[in-house]
Order: structure tokens, then C-alpha cells, then sequence
């Protein structure tokens, strides 16, 4: 089923088809504070419907990971991370009710380390 995502002034649109279960809900240093409910779904599941010059990124430890944001009203969009994940957030659903989706908690604030992202290797 393909379904529609909107941030809140409406000029960050996307188009997703993946089945929609079960959304996770986080605590990490970040994850926390936006209050994203995370829909993992492969990247080629997710068009955009907008331009791409309406994001913005956070990026934070990793260059290849970051939080993709609305620039005009700030709302999270999604993630990406390891592996090429996405994370969409939920929330942005167009017509659904976030009380009705099945939501699993993580306690990533006690799982991901913070601070520094370890230093490379030296290659031989």
C-alpha cells in the first residue's frame, strides 16, 4: 500500500510503499528528543514528492548518518544509518491515528555509547 507523509507546512511530501507494522519509539540522545516514531523501510520503498532542497541534515559521529529535517518548520522527516537504513517517522502519516499503531519501545539511551566516534585504523 503506498502511503503519503507530510510535515507539518506541508513542503516535504513523501511517497512510501512498505507495509506498514510495528513502529519503534526511542530514547537515545537524539531519537528522544524528537520524538520520531521510527517506520524502518528499505530506501527504494521511498519516493519523494517534493525537492530534495526542502531537507536539511543533522549529522552527528557519522558523515554517513543523519537526521533529515523540514527547513522551513523543522519537523523530522527521517533517518538514515548503518547498512543503508531509513527510518521514516510515523508520525507524518497522512489520515492515521499514532495511538493506533502498534508501538515497540528501545532503550538506546543504555545500549548506544555516547560521545566521540572511535578513531580509524591506520592502513597498513
Amino acid at each position: 500500500m503506498i502511503r503519503t507523509l507530510s510535515c507539518h507546512c506541508g513542503a516535504v511530501r513523501l511517497k512510501v510503499n512498505a507495509e506498514l507494522g510495528e513502529v519503534g519509539d526511542r530514547n537515545c540522545s537524539t531519537c528522544g528528543r524528537y520524538g520520531m516514531l521510527h517506520w524502518k523501510v528499505k530506501p527504494e520503498q521511498v519516493r519523494l514528492a517534493t525537492p530534495r532542497s526542502g531537507l536539511s541534515t543533522y549529522v552527528w559521529r557519522f558523515v554517513t548518518e543523519g537526521a533529515h529535517f523540514c527547513k522551513t518548520c523543522g519537523v523530522i522527516i527521517a533517518r538514515t544509518g548503518p547498512d543503508s537504513y531509513l527510518s521514516i517517522n510515523a508520525r507524518l502519516i497522512d489520515d492515521i491515528d499514532v495511538h493506533a499503531l502498534k508501538v515497540s519501545r528501545y532503550d538506546g539511551r543504555s545500549d548506544i555509547p555516547g560521545g566521540d566516534v572511535p578513531p580509524l585504523a591506520e592502513s597498513g
